[in-house]
This record gives structure tokens, C-alpha cells and sequence, in this order.
């Protein structure tokens, strides 16, 4: 269907009619007298006459014709694009997947490469006229002219983050909302089906993808350290293979700088390595593969803490504190000591539970100011809810609690809480719970997950030590309230304590609470890019209907071929130009004729 761009310019058609009011307006009928002496010139002149007026029909065709080209070549008529040279302007969002995947080598070529080629092609169909965007692995929409993406393209270099294609899609749908030109997103990537995700398609859509299949690859999924810390005779570690075959592969583990232990894994299995001992601190971790076409993912690092058993002391009393002690002591975990007690306030590092008699809260509230304690006992809270997932404590029901109330202004400490509000802190050597560790308060003392609560609680948090987290490049990492600053390596970030930090690369962060290292990141590729199936056409148009897939080497040439439309201006000029040649050629050939 044909549209124009600036349709009130279709008000000059109506100059149109001037070639004909002109040719009526200059119509003559002059007198016929016929002299015997020129009776034999009828017929001739006739003839004549009837050939001057076809010419005059005939010019007046033309100007009338040119006229109409002019008019509709300045309105600026536009159809789709097929079988047109050129486009309309436009507007185009080109997504570049340059996740970890986009760095396998196929045939001595990074798979990127190819994506930026297809990329640069489209880009050079591009018009001054024309809004660009484009879109990468880290989700941030970049607008510029053609020379300045063509730019970003050339310096793009494969990224450790992980690109959710549905999002990017979703993404770019929104950036093309707010245009009044036809937009059109284009997509070139491998098409990952681990990558691919539902998105609601508001703008006609391209997927370039490549054609050769991809090949086989294996990665290192997961690398597990088992419980921290460590003690100095050593531990154990899991590594995860995942991939597209089921071979068996060589991997090797690292302590620190220590010697490499050697192991065999199968894809979609685990290989459990024992390494020996270390003084104690925190040690980092690698697991390598052999090298092959996917190299990003052939490496895995972690973090262990190696420190001695924390001797604990706990009252007799309090029946499942006792129980779990006695099965941590008898797994190694902890010794019988004085160093930490669990359930009332002692002279050194004190794990404290509200009193299960009501009236001990205000004896017990005077003896942590009396400390220094910077949180006290509230009132007690019956309104069933439950722990707010984070790296300490998964989600557990809490039907009973005291509010926890920071002393003065300030709010620091806060470990774990229930629907928002502080239900573990630490304060100096003092960690308070808001509820008793029974199951009347909550069901953690009958659950799966209280003996790993019990040691966390124990052997790192009454020592400071907060989180071990796993995290992949740019997700958002939730930190510990104590936590000031991120290191890695000679960087350092301030950061705010109970706010949220995005590694945005691989490798190790240490997160410190002033000068103490408290805890650590480990930051690794995403396993979901170790899977280089591709999504087949079908799934792709079901997932993002009406989506057009074309092979990468053809993306270029597809775009502005969906949302941009054919631009007639140029045929009409070229039009315009040859009717006014033949009104040129047929007004001289009238006026020779008339003389």
C-alpha cells in the first residue's frame, strides 16, 4: 500500500489542471471562407490540422503527466520495499550477541567476527536519514550515526556476560516505542537454545544466524568446595562437566599455587578431587580443561577459607542447639571449646537467642548495652512469615520472633531477615538471633537446611566471615551489611553495606569490612553458554512469531527490507525528467509545424 511521507504536498495536484485551461483558454476557431481557387488545399489541410491537434492532445498528456510526477515525488511516496532500490528513512536496532559463545573458533574464524561483518553490511544500507541503534551483552541501547556504531563494532570483542536474546528483544522494542519512523530489529547471533526466551515482538524482526552446525563442546559447570572452611588437613571439591557430547575429559585442579591433582570427568557427571591442606586463609581455587574450540569455558575458579574447627560451647538445655552440636562435632566440624557460645551472652564471641521467659528481655537488653551492643530485643512479633532468601539462610517459615532495634541512627549488621526486617545481626563479637532455635518459633530446627545454618552460624559468622557467593558476570550480587569495599586484584570498590555490587568480570572479589576480609565472589561464565545447540527455525518462530530467519552472509542485504518501506521519489524524478524531454520535443516539433 502506498503511503506518502508528507501527504499535504498531494494539495498541488490540482496544478494538474493548468495544461488543460491553458490548451482551452488558447482554443481558436477563426472563420472558414473557401475560394473557388484553393478548393483542391481542403483535403491537405485538413490532414494537417488533424495532426497538429493529436500533437496538442498529446503535449497536453505530458504536461499534464509531469506536473503529477513533480507533486508526487515532493509528497515523498513510499510502498513496501520489494523490488525498489533504497529505502524511506527508518529506524533499526541491531542486537550483536557477543556473549561467551560468540568467541568459539570455527575453521581458524571467531564466531564474532562473522556477526560484526553481517553487522557492518547492514549498517552500510544505512541513510544520513536513518535512526541506528545498537544493542551487545551488556543491555545497554547505544544510538548513534553510521560511522559511530560501524566504530563500536570494530572495537567489539567477545564479553564474559551472558545475553538473554527474549530480553534483548524486549529491550529493543522498547527503544523503537518511542519512534514515528518504521522500525525493525535485527538479530545476529548463534541462536543459542539456552539463550533464546519468550519476548512479545512489537517491530518486524530479522534473526542472522549462522549456517554450519556448531561443534561439540564441554565446559566446567559447577565447581563446588563443600563446606567452609576448610580445616588444615584439607578438603574436597566437585567439578561439573556440561556440554554437547558425553565424552570423558581430563581436568585439573589447583590450590593457590600448589601442585595440580588430576582427574577424569564425563560431561553431564562430576569428578570429586581431594587436595591437601594449607595454612590457614583464603585460598583461591582453579579447575582447567583441556583447550578446545570454546575456550571461555574451559576454566573455573573458587574460593576456599581454611581456618581451625571452631570450638564451640553450647548449654545442655536448649535440646536441637545440642543435638546439631553433637552432630558437627562427630563430623569434624567443630571441638568442645570456649572460643564461641551459642545461646546466651559469655565474655568472648557469643551467639545470643531471646530468652524464652518474657520478663528476662529487659535483664537481658541492659546486659548488651552494658557491651555495646548496638541492637536490643523489641517486642515480640506472632505473625507468621519467613526468611528472605540470601547467601546465609534459604527461605524457612518463622511463626514467632522479637523485632531486633538498633540502638541510635544508624542500622548496620543486619545478616538475615524476615519479611524485611532484621532477624539476624551482628554487632562487634555479638550475633543476635530473633528467634529461639525451636520449633514452636520456626520450623529451621526441623528442616533439611538447619545443620548448614548451624555450621555457617559457628565455624564463619561468629568469626565475621560472611558469604562465599557465585555469581556470573553483571548479575547483581546482594552484599552483607558489615561489607565497605569489593577488591580484585589492585582494584578496589566502595561499596554500601546491604546494597548490591555487579562484578563485570571473571576471576575472584574479596568483599572486606574495613581492613578484615569477610568474604568472597566468585565470578564465572554462565554454564548455560557451554551448550551450543542452536535453536531451529521453528522454535525461534513460535518463541517470537512472525520473526524472518535468514542466513547470517544474507542479514546484511535483509535490512530495512521489513519495517522500512521503498521510497518512489527517485522513479518519479527519473520520470519527471524524461516527460520533460518529450514536452521539450513536442512543443518544438508544434511551433516548427505551425511556421
Amino acid at each position: 500500500m502506498i503511503s506518502f511521507l508528507h501527504p499535504w504536498v498531494l494539495l498541488g495536484l490540482s496544478t494538474a489542471a493548468i495544461p488543460l485551461l491553458v490548451h482551452l483558454l488558447a482554443r481558436r476557431e477563426p472563420p472558414t471562407v473557401i475560394f473557388p481557387a484553393v478548393r483542391y488545399l481542403v483535403t491537405t489541410t485538413e490532414q494537417h490540422q488533424r495532426r497538429l491537434k493529436l500533437q496538442h492532445w498529446l503535449l497536453l498528456l505530458v504536461r499534464t503527466l509531469l506536473l503529477l510526477a513533480l507533486v508526487l515525488a515532493a509528497a515523498g511516496p513510499t510502498i513496501p520495499r520489494s523490488g525498489v532500490t533504497g529505502h524511506s528513512p527508518g529506524a533499526l536496532v541491531l542486537v550483536v550477541d557477543n556473549s561467551p559463545s560468540s568467541g568459539l573458533v570455527v575453521d581458524g574464524i571467531v564466531r564474532l567476527t562473522a556477526l560484526r561483518e553481517a553487522a557492518r553490511q547492514a549498517l552500510a544500507r544505512a541513510t544520513p536519514d536513518d535512526r541506528l541503534w545498537l544493542i551487545t551483552a551488556d543491555g545497554i541501547p547505544r544510538r548513534g550515526d553510521r560511522r559511530t556504531l560501524e566504530g563500536e563494532l570494530a572495537s567489539l570483542a567477545p564479553s564474559p556476560r551472558r545475553l538473554d536474546l527474549g530480553g534483548a528483544i524486549g529491550l529493543a522494542g522498547e527503544v523503537l516505542a518511542a519512534e514515528r519512523r518504521p522500525g525493525e530489529i535485527m538479530v545476529l547471533s548463534d541462536l543459542q537454545a539456552s539463550a533464546v526466551s519468550p519476548a512479545e515482538v512489537t517491530a518486524p524482526l530479522v534473526l542472522g544466524r549462522p549456517d554450519d552446525p556448531p561443534p561439540r563442546n564441554v565446559g566446567i559447570g559447577r565447581l563446588e568446595t563443600g563446606t567452609q572452611p576448610w580445616p588444615s588437613d584439607g578438603g574436597r571439591i566437585t567439578i561439573l562437566a556440561v556440554g554437547d557430547s558425553g565424552i570423558t575429559v581430563p581436568v585439573d585442579a589447583r590450590l593457590g599455587a600448589r601442585p595440580a591433582r588430576q582427574a577424569l570427568v564425563r560431561v553431564g557427571g562430576g569428578a570429586t578431587i581431594t587436595l591437601s591442606g594449607a595454612p590457614s586463609g583464603w585460598w583461591p581455587l582453579s579447575a582447567t580443561l583441556p583447550p578446545d574450540e570454546l575456550r571461555v569455558d574451559d576454566g573455573r575458579v573458587g574460593v576456599v577459607r581454611i581456618a581451625p574447627l571452631a570450638r564451640v560451647d553450647w548449654e545442655a538445655g536448649e535440646r536441637f542447639i545440642t543435638a546439631a552440636a553433637e552432630v558437627l562435632e562427630a563430623n569434624h566440624r567443630l571441638v568442645r571449646g570456649t572460643d564461641v557460645t551459642i545461646g546466651r551472652l559469655a565474655p568472648g564471641l557469643s551467639i545470643v537467642l531471646p530468652p524464652a521467659d518474657p520478663a528476662a528481655v529487659g535483664a537481658q537488653n541492659r546486659a548488651l548495652a552494658a557491651r555495646g551492643i548496638g541492637w536490643s530485643y523489641g517486642e515480640i512479633d506472632i505473625e507468621p512469615g519467613a526468611t528472605d532468601s540470601g547467601a546465609i539462610i534459604r527461605p524457612v517459615r518463622v511463626m514467632r520472633r522479637y523485632r531486633l532495634q538498633a540502638r541510635g541512627s544508624g542500622r548496620t549488621g543486619v545478616l538475615a531477615t524476615v519479611k524485611r526486617q532484621p532477624w539476624l545481626v551482628r554487632s562487634g563479637d555479638v550475633l543476635l538471633l530473633g528467634s529461639r532455635l525451636d520449633p514452636e518459633w520456626t520450623d529451621l530446627p526441623v528442616s533439611a537446611g538447619f545443620m548448614p545454618f548451624m555450621d555457617v552460624l559457628l565455624n564463619r559468622l561468629a568469626r565475621g566471615e560472611l558469604a562465599l557467593i557465585d555469581a556470573a558476570p553483571g548479575d547483581p550480587v546482594a552484599l552483607p551489611d558489615l561489607v565497605t569495599a569489593v577488591r580484585q586484584n589492585d582494584r578496589e570498590w566502595r561499596v554500601e553495606g546491604g546494597g548490591s555490587f555487579r562484578p563485570a568480570d571473571l576471576g575472584i572479589y574479596y568483599l572486606l569490612a574495613g581492613a578484615d576480609t569477610v568474604g568472597a565472589i566468585a565470578v564465572n561464565v554462565d554454564s548455560r553458554e557451554s551448550l551450543l545447540a542452536r535453536a531451529t527455525d521453528a522454535q525461534l518462530r513460535k518463541l517470537w512469531p512472525g520473526a524472518r530467519v535468514v542466513d547470517l552472509g544474507q542479514a546484511g542485504a535483509a535490512a530495512f527490507s521489513s519495517a522500512a518501506r521503498g521510497d518512489l521519489r527517485g522513479p518519479l524524478l527519473w520520470m519527471a525528467l524524461l516527460l520533460g524531454l518529450a514536452e521539450l520535443a513536442l512543443a518544438s516539433l508544434v511551433r516548427r509545424q505551425r511556421s
